[in-house]
């Protein structure tokens, strides 16, 4: 940084005289001299030896600290002001550069000091009391800073920089609304102003309105096409809203710009790993780790790049690795944890597991209790708020324990989605399911629901098993078997299916099967396939070689979820589907369900095993090798023909014996 540079002032008496034969004036000349020539490096010689408390007249000191300044000998500047002050106490431009070296330096509370020795003498330079309010923020003093930013922009109110350090103070605060209006202030008064351009759209992409900061970045890009940084940060947007591919080419951009940019690096691995695959994801990763050793993220992406080529060994290292670098960082040990589970670890596992929380994917507290948490010890006539706090399956996972609670002496409140609440009915009366709270309400104590395994010290050999504990409506499992039955051949073996999962960017789309893969079914005799897929999916139809029956506008079309499928699922013989809710509602119902997982599943569903310890109706038919589902539905095909003999022949044997 530098500084403009005062006249020298006229001569005031005779120049003190220096030991090298030259007046004070001349070596000021001729340092300012050099300065004015760009001979920084030379500058300084004409004034060594100098001391600054001999000197005594204020404006020769005042020049000694701008030609210091001009010098960039920042340090050094200091003492020439402060003795310019000293010397004349209403030096008002001496205590001003004073304040701003000092400032340059991060001497902040010095420099904050000479900031209000300014104002009080009458300071009106709005620079001045803009950088008294960075000062002021640098100390974490935010509503002193905006007063400050607020007196600047009176005496200069088109003064987009204050507006701009107005909003960074108002986000900070929580005042996003508020913060973006300073911003379009001052993008409005300088629209190619690049900080609150990155700002703006930073802001509404934390407040995850993808969309408008997508928008927001591609503005600036068209202000600073091929900015790196731009085209990194509308990569992250374009992950949130599932344009994976347009994600990695916009990284790829940003690469081809700066290709020693770790952080795009480790976004291109994050992409990669839901699209290109693993392999891929890790040369990202690991070149992110090459310019950047000491990355965790980049060390918990390449861990979870390995876990999903079952390099679990390999993973858990990179995981510690991570881990050795932030000993709290929540990816690290939450997909420590996850892996942990995963291989059968839970009483490990469920600690990591707990960091979910941290992780930004789940809302710890949502209900801002101010009562502890549950730690699994029980004492009856407690009052217990359960809540809900993760997808669907997981709700259907784990509201088994809730019973148990209960009968513990418990009294168990499960506060979750309105629209599950018709379908845990079965819970009731021991389970008092509600999604909305009187302002009167007390509880002694809070648990999330998915928190209750590790608190309830679940392991392989005590996971609370038993199925059914919930079920359909008598009243709509008989209007669908009754429409089953009239719909077709009910001597027929009936198989529902459901082959896609939630489209949201941020699940694992590897989850989900394609339609196409269930052609391999299609030779099996005797068998009706029904839909079970509801909204996402079902474009797939159109093109599928096995037939497959729809249940109509009607199913499951109200409020209220999954109670029509529930009702269904008691009509049919057999379930296949693929890791979603649907499987778990099957499961949770005692249905019998073939589970179609990929190569490396969610930790649920563990290593190697064709059964499930928490649904004992469930088959599992894993990949095994990754990207295979033709393989899996060749086994998937002999055992439901197996199960359809079995039960045709079952019900050929009971017609006879009522005959």
């Amino acid at each position: 940084m530098s500084f403009a540079h005062d006249a020298i002032p006229a001569k005031r008496g005779p120049a003190p005289r220096l030991g090298l034969g030259l007046d004070l004036d001349a070596a000021l000349n001729e340092a300012a001299d050099r300065l004015r020539q760009g001979r920084k490096d030379e500058a300084l010689a004409p004034l060594a030896g100098l001391d600054p408390a001999n000197i005594g007249s204020p404006e020769r000191c005042q020049l000694a600290g701008l030609i210091h300044l001009g010098a960039e000998a920042w340090a050094a500047a200091v003492p020439w002001f402060a003795q310019a002050r000293a010397l004349r106490p209403d030096f008002l431009d001496a205590i001003v550069r004073l304040a701003r070296v000092l400032q340059m330096l991060g001497r902040f509370e010095e420099a904050a000091a000479a900031f209000d020795e300014a104002e009080k003498l009458g300071l009106a330079d709005p620079a001045a009391y803009y950088n008294h309010g960075l000062v002021l923020r640098a100390l974490g003093r935010s509503g002193a800073a905006i007063a400050a930013f607020d007196h600047a922009l009176r005496l200069q109110p088109a003064y987009p920089e204050a507006l701009r350090a107005g909003a960074i103070i108002l986000s900070e605060s929580g005042n996003s609304d508020g913060a973006l209006k300073f911003l379009e202030e001052a993008l409005r008064l300088k629209p190619d102003y690049y900080e609150a351009l990155l700002d703006r759209a930073n802001i509404l992409s934390r407040l995850e309105r993808h969309e408008a900061a997508r928008a927001a970045y591609v503005e600036a890009l068209t202000r600073f096409p091929g900015h790196p940084e731009l085209l990194n940060n509308l990569g992250v947007v374009l992950i949130e809203l599932g344009d994976l591919p347009g994600a990695v080419a916009v990284f790829d951009q940003a690469l081809a710009t700066r290709p020693d940019f770790p952080e795009a690096w480790f976004n291109r691995g994050t992409a990669l790993t839901k699209t290109a695959g693993p392999e891929a994801a890790l040369a990202s990763f690991d070149r992110a780790l090459a310019l950047r050793p000491d990355y965790p993220a980049a060390l918990v992406g390449r861990g979870v790049a390995l876990k999903e080529t079952s390099a679990f060994d390999a993973a858990d290292v990179a995981f510690d690795a991570a881990l050795a670098l932030a000993p709290d960082n929540a990816h690290a040990r939450n997909n420590k944890g996850a892996l942990q589970l995963l291989r059968g670890d839970f009483r490990n596992g469920w600690d990591g597991y707990e960091y979910r929380w941290a992780c930004g994917t789940t809302p710890q507290n949502a209900l801002k209790f101010p009562i502890p948490q549950w730690q699994g010890t029980s004492h009856p006539g407690e009052k217990l708020i359960v809540f809900d706090e993760q997808g669907l399956g997981d709700t259907l996972q784990f509201c088994r324990y809730l019973p148990l609670l209960a009968k513990a002496g418990i009294d168990v409140t499960f506060f979750c989605r309105s629209k599950m609440i018709r379908l845990l009915r079965g819970l009731m009366p021991q389970v008092r399911c509600v999604d909305d709270l009187g302002p009167h309400e007390r509880f002694d104590s809070q648990v999330a629901l998915s928190s209750l395994p590790r608190a309830l010290k679940t392991g392989l050999a005590n996971v609370p098993a038993r199925t059914p504990y919930l079920a359909p409506e008598p009243a709509l499992a008989a209007k669908w078997a009754e429409r089953l039955a009239n719909s077709g051949d009910p001597s027929t073996f009936k198989v529902g299916l459901c082959w896609h999962g939630n489209p949201n960017p941020k699940a694992d789309p590897a989850r989900s099967v394609p339609l196409a893969a269930f052609a391999a079914l299609a030779g099996a005799r005797d068998v009706r396939f029904i839909s079970l897929q509801k909204h996402d999916g079902l474009d797939e139809l159109a093109a599928a070689e096995l037939k497959i029956e729809t249940l109509g506008t009607d199913f499951d079309a109200g409020p209220d979820a999954f109670v029509d499928t529930a009702a269904v699922m008691q009509a049919l013989d057999l379930v296949i589907a693929c890791d979603t809710s649907v499987a778990h509602l099957a499961g949770a119902l005692g249905r019998p369900t073939f589970l179609l997982l990929k190569k490396v599943p969610d930790w649920r569903w563990l290593l190697d095993r064709k059964d499930s310890p928490w649904y004992p109706t469930m088959r599992l038919f894993r990949q095994r090798t990754r990207g295979d589902w033709a393989e899996v539905m060749e086994r998937v095909l002999a055992a439901a023909e197996a199960k359809r003999d079995y039960a045709l022949g079952l019900q050929a044997l009971r017609s006879a014996a009522i005959m």
